[in-house]
């Protein structure tokens, strides 16, 4: 079976690290996940193949499984992983090389020196259990569609054209021959 580390984001504040994997068509029963104060694991079948999504690694600090959330989308697991202790930020979300397919999650992002907001965790659920070795998530998706009664979608009205100079574009390259014949007449 072939497995493949999924897309990652994730971003912090002083008290938690915000970790979303990006995994389509997500079956919640099947996926595994381990939290420990010092790692983390994931596994889950790809669907409508024989591969599998992987991805573990050693925290850069220590979290509270205990405290820590989750949450599951259409297209996503979204994690907000309690720190021990709030203090100072971490250099990298994990210990040891660089994982490839991890980026900072710009939008969720806030700077040491920034003013620290509350991040709404009301979507989130709790690991239950201390957050270790559990298979499956059963529901606690965050819900919702991208055709909500918010959405942009009724705003794209029929735009209008490109207005029309005129002149056909033939008569318009031809004018531009003669003014090239022209002027390497007089080069002459």
């Amino acid at each position: 079976m072939v497995t493949r580390a999924p897309d990652c984001k994730w971003a912090q504040r002083d008290d938690k690290v915000i970790f979303t994997i990006n995994v389509p068509d997500l079956d919640p029963a099947k996926a595994k996940v381990e939290i420990t104060e010092t790692s983390f694991s994931f596994e889950c079948p790809m669907a409508g193949t024989e591969g599998a999504w992987s991805l573990k690694f050693d925290f850069f600090g220590v979290v509270d499984p205990e405290k820590s959330k989750w949450s599951v989308a259409t297209r996503d697991v979204s994690f907000v992983f309690m720190r021990k202790s709030a203090g100072s930020f971490w250099d990298k979300l994990n210990k040891g090389p660089k994982l490839t397919t991890l980026k900072c999650d710009w939008d969720k992002w806030k700077d040491e020196d920034d003013k620290q907001d509350d991040f709404d965790m009301s979507g989130y659920g709790d690991f239950g259990g201390g957050g270790g070795g559990f298979g499956g998530f059963g529901g606690g998706g965050m819900g919702g569609g991208m055709d909500g009664p918010d959405s942009d979608d009724d705003d794209d009205d029929d735009l209008p054209g490109l207005e029309d100079s005129g002149a056909p574009a033939e008569a318009a390259d031809a004018a531009d021959d003669e003014e090239g014949g022209k002027a390497a007449e007089e080069t002459k």
